[in-house]
Order: C-alpha cells, then sequence, then structure tokens
C-alpha cells in the first residue's frame, strides 16, 4: 500500500479513538490500585469496575489481604467453600468472623454491577489470596514486589525506583523471562503485561508495541499489510510504524488500532470485524476492505502430501472424500461445486433405487 494512505488509515483510527484510550494512561504512585483493578480483569469480568466498590468500601491490597489472616485455607480455589455468596467463606464475612474488612468485601460483591463472566467468584479467590500474599510478603505493595523482582533478576540486593522506572523495552522482555508474575496467584503473562502497560513514567512503555488480534487484524483488513493477520511480524510490524514518523508513540497507535478493531469496542467502534460497518468509517475509500484474509486457511494448502504432518495428511485426505461423496442431502452441492441439472436427475434416480430395493 502507499505509505501515505497507509498514514491516514492509521492516523484515522488513532485520533477516531483517542478519547478513549488518551485515559488509559496510570501512574507509577497508584500502581497498587492498577493491580487491584487490572490484575483479574479476565474471563468477562469488570474487574475495573469492581475495584470502584472495594474503594467505596475502603478496601486497599492491605485491607483485603487480611481478610486471609484469620483462617487456615488452602491456596487453591473450592468452589464449595467460596463459589457465590451463600458459602461458607461470604457467610462468614457477613457475619463479621473476618473483621471489618471481611463484612466490607463481602459488601463490595454484593453491590457490584458490572459483567461478573464465567469464572467470578474463582478470580474474587485468587485476588484474596494474592493479596494475602502481598501482605505477607512485601508489605502489601506491589511497588515494593515488581522492584524486588527485577532486583533479583540485576543480582543486586536492591534497585531504586528511577533504576526500576528507565528499563529498556529489550530489558522488560529479559525481564519477563524471568516470569516475575509467578508468586501473584491466577496473574499470567498477557494480565502482567496489561498491568504495566499504561504506566506512564515507565520508559519502556512509550516504545512498547503488542500485536495483538486486533491491530494483526486492523493491519491485513486494511490492505497496509499484503499477508493473513496471523502471519505478521511483531519486529516487521514496528519497523514499519517507526518509519512512518507519525505523532503518536508507538503504544499510542497501539492503543488506538486496538480500539478501532477491538470486541470490546463495539459499542462504539468494532471496524474491520463487519464489511457493512466500512461505510462508516472516513477512509473507506483508500482501505482494500480485504476480509478475505481473515478466512482460516488449513495448515495443509500447498503443501505436497509428502511434506503433511500425519493429522494434516489425515485431514487432507477427508477433504477429498467428502468432495467427491455423495451424502443424503447433497441435492444442492456435492463438495464445494453446485450440482448440474443433469447430477441432481442421477442422485434422484439413485435414491429411488434405493427406495424400491428396500420395498
Amino acid at each position: 500500500m502507499d505509505v501515505e494512505n497507509a498514514k491516514k488509515i492509521i492516523l484515522n483510527a488513532v485520533e477516531t479513538t483517542k478519547s478513549g484510550w488518551s485515559t488509559w494512561g496510570v501512574h507509577w504512585s497508584e500502581i497498587n490500585d492498577v493491580f487491584l483493578g487490572r490484575a483479574y480483569d479476565q474471563l468477562g469480568f469488570d474487574n475495573w469496575i469492581f475495584v470502584t466498590d472495594l474503594k467505596n468500601n475502603n478496601l486497599s491490597i492491605d485491607k483485603i489481604g487480611s481478610i486471609l489472616d484469620q483462617g487456615n485455607f488452602e491456596r487453591k480455589y473450592d468452589r464449595e467453600i467460596a463459589g457465590s455468596l451463600t458459602g461458607p467463606l461470604y457467610i462468614l464475612m457477613k457475619k463479621g468472623v473476618f473483621g471489618e474488612e471481611g463484612v466490607n468485601f463481602y459488601k463490595s460483591v454484593e453491590e457490584f454491577d458490572g459483567r461478573k463472566g464465567a469464572a467470578f467468584y474463582k478470580l474474587l479467590w485468587q485476588m484474596l489470596v494474592s493479596c494475602n500474599y502481598l501482605k505477607t510478603h512485601y508489605h502489601a505493595d506491589f511497588q515494593v514486589y515488581l522492584k524486588t523482582k527485577y532486583a533479583k533478576y540485576k543480582n543486586s540486593t536492591d534497585v531504586s525506583e528511577d533504576e526500576f522506572l528507565s528499563m529498556s523495552e529489550d530489558e522488560w522482555d529479559e525481564f519477563k523471562n524471568t516470569r516475575p508474575w509467578d508468586e501473584l496467584y491466577g496473574v499470567g503473562l498477557n494480565v502482567f503485561d496489561y498491568i504495566m502497560g499504561d504506566v506512564e513514567e515507565l520508559k519502556f512503555v512509550k516504545d512498547s508495541y503488542k500485536l495483538d488480534s486486533a491491530n494483526q487484524r486492523f493491519l491485513t483488513v486494511t490492505g497496509i499489510f499484503d499477508c493473513r493477520p496471523k502471519e505478521l511480524s511483531h519486529e516487521d510490524v514496528v519497523e514499519y510504524l517507526t518509519k512512518l514518523d507519525l505523532p503518536y508513540t508507538l503504544r499510542e497507535i497501539n492503543k488506538g488500532l486496538y480500539s478501532y478493531c477491538s470486541k470490546l469496542g463495539c459499542d462504539k467502534y468494532c471496524f474491520c470485524r463487519d464489511p457493512r460497518r466500512c461505510d462508516e468509517c472516513k477512509v473507506d475509500d483508500i482501505c482494500e476492505r480485504d476480509f478475505d484474509k481473515l478466512k482460516k486457511v488449513p495448515s495443509w494448502v500447498g503443501k505436497n502430501p509428502e511434506d503433511m504432518t500425519s493429522e494434516e495428511k489425515k485431514e487432507y485426505e477427508q477433504r477429498l472424500r467428502d468432495k467427491f461423496t455423495w451424502q443424503e442431502g447433497d441435492l444442492v452441492k456435492v463438495g464445494w461445486e453446485p450440482l448440474t441439472e443433469e447430477e441432481k436427475e442421477l442422485v434422484k434416480a439413485l435414491n429411488k433405487k434405493e427406495e424400491e430395493d428396500n420395498v
């Protein structure tokens, strides 16, 4: 695609969604609240809304962490104990067995009016366990946890706040290879990136770029990259976007494209997902609208049979059998080709003969 057209298409997405993504920035001084609001924002649970209920009930990492101090619980989630407001754990919270903090946590869960998702109570349990762990081992401070992990990575006894905040993107990637999230129950790589990804004081954040599925979709459907979404290379995308010299950081472009194409933005944007939305896009006249790139192509396509894996060969041979084998109901199509009128009559004749034979 022409570079000038690519710039216009990208800038349109970034600037159209700017009112939303520009509010995502958070500060290092707020990292404990960021942890509470993002660490369990998973599986459809609106954790970012739930954290407001926690604040309204005067709950922090320290106070949430104190709840499990007053019991002898296994780390693993037990649905029978913690799987509902009528479960033993929450009944005891309501009765005050876990102190004022337990009562307030119960109230927060009861008052929560956002999406709970598929694993609501499991995620709440993981939050309770992680907050208790941070309280017990890291002074209930996620900053202390991060700097301790970073110091271990650096083979140092201590690191300053400035050292941590000035970490480069390459160093951040190397640091993540040590799996610094492992002690936080329920937190993995993607969530760890999500927690840290908008801290404005972190140097590497400005230069970071996550090639998520929304960004892949945007860059390929528009025609900026002539390949399928999964074929995109992170390095190639970063190099290309950097050379465009747009008036936004890589992270800002990343957030803009995500907002424009993500399923989560379908109440406002949701572009590059459905061709019917294209007419509402301001740059549809220069966009290639190549939705064919989203069609899933079997991994065996283009391969010689001898180069296929056993699974690919099995699927390939099954496709061939399906294409040339008539099945009940195939009066309209056989395989991928429409039947001719003559073939339809032949099928009917075969059906009639089979019925007569079975009389």
